[in-house]
């Protein structure tokens, strides 16, 4: 029976287990049943006529949404080509839920604890399917797969466009541990391509013997700079600061958390088509690993339909959702997040936090509390999609950025359509 005694619809017989408690639940709650109409009805009509980039309907009510869910929890993430801006590349149901997610009644709904529980469990369904051999699909040469001519043409370009990079090569074999006389290239499933591992010598470690040479930990684009970060930030889901205790996980109590009062974050992202693996921008000893559990889908409505283009006035949602909410889902998205307490002591700590977004909340550290690193060593990896990451400094820290950062920062085009080479020299010790 539903919340108001009626009986509640059956669930379809087609819809994996986890997605049909997720639609019992929704159906058996009048409170979130009217938030789903509200949040359907904040969609402007003209967003809706077209499918989506994979040729689905628009998703209207509820069972839309949970359709799409369903759908997307049983698929692989195809190929779509960088040269698009008209869909969410490889994210089945991020693509799917975009103009919920810039609605301000769907981030409620994606927000609340019992849906958002749901979600994760989807996710992680999702991550089981995606690390079996089942998940293969799309890992073929065939045209329009991870492995055709144009996908691994992409593939090569991002890697030997990369800032900082020391050279190029002409084939993905020679790039990244793989063997294309094997099928799939000889990866075991879609999660292993996607984690896939740059060759041997690809990405030298910057100066590695000067401990004053910090480098970048991800294959990664800047983002945002900040400095003096609060301790605490209020959130009312609007444009935000960073406030470094919610960025850790961490507690009033928290030393490791305190080390950062005042200090300074850099933000970076990564596309689908990044190296994904984390590496430590400093030598030290590793004194925090935690994981923060968040939210999934939540994006910020300010940078949703109540964003209105400058010159028409009309609403000017983000396409790339949660792309524009990254300073907000910095602090309330699943997280990882691991500490390093620098060699060279004018450092001292160095917080790194890796960002889950929508279907890409796959964080893994592979580092352990009161272990030694080596910069440049790896420290973990994202998992299923391209996603974001901060980078944290003490206050007392004396660090200059590169001049690739600031001018990234900047939106000098020539510097934004190509990210920096992971353990290149990303900042130095003034």
């Amino acid at each position: 029976m539903t919340a108001n005694g009626t009986s509640a619809p059956e669930p379809g017989p087609m819809l994996a287990p986890i997605v049909q408690e997720l639609q019992l639940m929704i159906e058996n709650n009048d409170e979130l049943m009217k938030l789903f109409e509200k949040a359907f009805q904040e969609i402007p009509e003209n967003f809706q006529e077209a499918p989506d980039a994979f040729g689905f309907p628009r998703i209207r009510d509820h069972r839309g949404f949970i359709q799409a869910i369903d759908r997307g929890l049983k698929s692989v993430p195809p190929w779509t080509s960088t040269s698009r801006s008209d869909c969410v590349i490889g994210c089945p149901i991020n693509e799917a839920l975009i103009w919920f997610m810039n609605t301000r009644t769907g981030a409620e709904i994606l927000g609340r604890p019992d849906v958002n529980t749901l979600l994760g469990e989807v996710l992680k369904q999702w991550a089981v399917f995606l690390s079996s051999g089942d998940s293969l699909s799309t890992l073929t040469e065939d045209e329009g797969n991870w492995l055709s001519v144009a996908a691994i043409e992409e593939l090569l370009h991002s890697v030997n466009t990369a800032h900082n990079a020391p050279f190029a090569v002409p084939s993905l074999e020679q790039a990244f541990i793989c063997d294309p006389s094997l099928p799939a290239y000889g990866f075991p499933s879609w999660d292993a391509f996607f984690t896939r591992l740059f060759a041997p010598g690809l990405r030298p470690v910057a100066s590695a013997s000067d401990v004053s040479v910090i480098v970048n930990p991800c294959e990664s684009h800047p983002f945002a700079l900040a400095t003096a970060v609060p301790a605490e930030q209020p959130f009312s889901l609007k444009g935000t600061t960073y406030p470094f205790r919610a960025m850790l996980g961490g507690h009033d109590d928290d030393a490791v958390a305190a080390r950062f009062h005042r200090g300074t974050v850099l933000q970076g992202w990564l596309s689908l088509l990044n190296y994904h693996r984390w590496h430590a921008p400093v030598a030290g000893t590793v004194v925090k690993v935690a994981h923060v559990d968040g939210t999934y889908f939540v994006a910020d409505p300010a940078h949703g339909f109540e964003h209105r283009d400058e010159a028409t006035g009309d609403p000017s949602p983000d396409r790339q959702a949660p792309d524009a909410s990254q300073r907000l889902i910095s602090s309330i998205a699943t997280r990882e997040v691991v500490v390093i307490e620098a060699d060279d002591a004018r450092i001292g700590c160095v917080g790194f936090v890796a960002i889950g977004m929508a279907d890409v909340s796959g964080c893994v550290a592979s580092v352990r509390e009161g272990e030694r690193v080596e910069k440049g060593q790896e420290i973990g990896c994202f998992h299923y999609g391209g996603s974001s990451y901060c980078l944290l400094f003490e206050e007392k820290a004396p660090i200059r950025f590169s001049p690739l950062v600031y001018a990234a920062l900047e939106g000098q085009a020539e510097i934004t359509e190509r990210c920096i080479a992971v353990n290149s020299e990303i900042a130095r010790v003034l």
